[in-house]
């Protein structure tokens, strides 16, 4: 897998490593999201034990990071018997650490502390006695957002053993361009749009194949890995997580139920209910976001709220191939691949209105907009809607903008509706706030003319991909 865009991440690891002191770094981040690769990369050319827990008790975890272990010393004697107490592996790691510099990675920590209590009593009382003087950098890596913070935060045993930490999410639609590899900017748009910011989905399109090619070979034969992705998160989780109620949940969001009300509904449970099977999708697993107006500033007014899927790849996939997975099966997949190509520019409006939120966060940061902006999102009411709303520090809209992603330029009629919702968002819009507009398609001769007497910029997937430059 080609390595892009975790240079942040990279460095941040770097200066935990060359910080001559004792490190306790969390790594955290959804399943899939490339952590284990980061952490491979970083670990070349340095000691490192990685070991990977299971569900399963300390009784037989131990051996097996003992193993690991003694794997690293060298020491036949070791190898063929390593440690398998706690004494015994703690008095091993401070052994290695003797000898220079040891990277120390526990991966999925989460299933180890579900299977033992004193787990992270444990870990804390050594760090408190003994790890924190050991040159060692001991990172706690998994994909349970929730429960990470549940062991690291607050009154945990291991909060005070914690010297920093590092959220890996997933990449942006820029550097999946570029892992992707395809050169048409339209392509490697719809590319992210369909698969999203997860790595590893990202290198199962081959920048020489046509889009058709791809979805048909990496997605819709039923013999391809994407084809029952989402399947098999949760079947990694079955012992953790009500897959099918979960599975439930994403599917209404992906048919268009964003309240609260109608998810219930749809799935058959009472909305109370709704609690227990939404709050890992949203906190573990980081596959729901709740979303507000960006202007909102009382969050309990839940009427506002709405529920969305993150992943761009899980809404593909419950919007086209689970429903037509009996077709699949019985090889009718050229029609199958043809109907998502006929019906994919109308599901790439979520995708792409995200996609160009993202870029104004960008743009922001590198500051080629008239204002920075501190907050960026969305905006409705009963009426309106409005795709890109950029907020400055005092909350006022510096930025606003709207996203289409048609096969025809962006016209004067629908310049005409956007700029009806400018005026519905009223006093909170700057007398200078700079117009955003996107297109896939570039723009109508009435919307050009209109830009060049307003503050305003026309951007186009090229142009969204291209180098930031003020």
């Amino acid at each position: 897998m080609t390595f892009v865009d975790r240079e942040r991440e990279l460095t941040a690891l770097e200066n935990f490593w060359h910080s001559e002191r004792a490190e306790c770094i969390p790594v955290t981040g959804r399943r899939r999201v490339g952590k284990t690769y980061l952490l491979e990369h970083f670990a070349q050319g340095k000691r490192a034990v990685y070991y990977r827990c299971f569900l399963t008790g300390t009784a037989e975890q131990l051996p097996a990071l003992g193993q690991a272990l003694a794997e690293v010393s060298g020491d036949p004697v070791l190898v063929a018997q390593p440690p398998s107490s706690w004494t015994a592996v703690f008095a091993l790691i401070e052994q290695l650490t003797q000898h220079g510099r040891l990277l120390l990675v526990l991966d999925e920590i989460p299933y180890w502390a579900a299977r033992d209590d004193s787990l992270p009593s444990t870990l804390q009382n050594w760090w408190d006695a003994r790890g924190r003087t050991l040159n060692l950098m001991l990172v706690l890596c998994g994909s349970a957002v929730q429960m990470m913070e549940g062991l690291l935060t607050g009154a945990a045993p291991l909060a005070g053993c914690i010297t920093g930490r590092l959220p890996v999410r997933p990449i942006d639609f820029r550097a999946a361009a570029e892992l992707v590899g395809y050169t048409d900017p339209v392509m490697a748009i719809t590319s992210y749009g369909i698969l999203g910011g997860v790595p590893l989905y990202l290198t199962f399109f081959r920048p020489e194949r046509s889009l058709r090619d791809n979805i048909l070979n990496a997605i819709v034969s039923a013999s391809s890995r994407l084809y029952v992705e989402p399947q098999a998160v949760f079947a990694a989780h079955h012992q953790v997580y009500d897959s099918r109620s979960a599975l439930a949940v994403l599917r209404a969001i992906a048919s268009g139920k964003h309240r609260w009300s109608d998810i219930a509904e749809a799935i058959g449970v009472s909305t109370s209910a709704l609690a227990r099977i939404m709050e890992p999708l949203i906190g573990d697993l980081g596959l729901v976001e709740r979303v507000l107006p960006v202007t909102e500033t009382h969050p309990t007014r839940t009427y506002y709220t709405q529920y969305h899927l993150t992943d761009n790849f899980f809404r593909f996939w419950f919007r086209f191939i689970e429903p037509n997975q009996g077709h699949i099966e019985f090889g009718d997949v050229d029609r199958v691949t043809d109907l998502i190509l006929t019906r994919l520019p109308d599901y790439m409006g979520l995708p792409f209105e995200a996609m160009c939120r993202d870029w104004v966060r960008m743009a922001s940061v590198a500051g080629v907009l008239s204002e920075r902006v501190g907050r960026v999102g969305t905006w409705w009411n009963p009426n309106h809607q409005l795709d890109i709303v950029g907020l400055d520090e005092d909350g006022r809209a510096a930025i606003l903008g709207e996203a289409k992603w048609h096969n025809q330029p962006f016209n004067y009629q629908e310049l005409e509706r956007y700029l009806g919702h400018v005026r519905a968002l009223g006093n909170l819009t700057r007398p200078d706030t700079q117009h955003l507009l996107f297109s896939r398609t570039g723009f109508a001769d009435g919307v050009l003319r209109w830009a060049n007497t307003a503050n305003a910029r026309l951007l186009t997937p090229e142009s969204m991909l291209a180098s930031f430059s003020a």
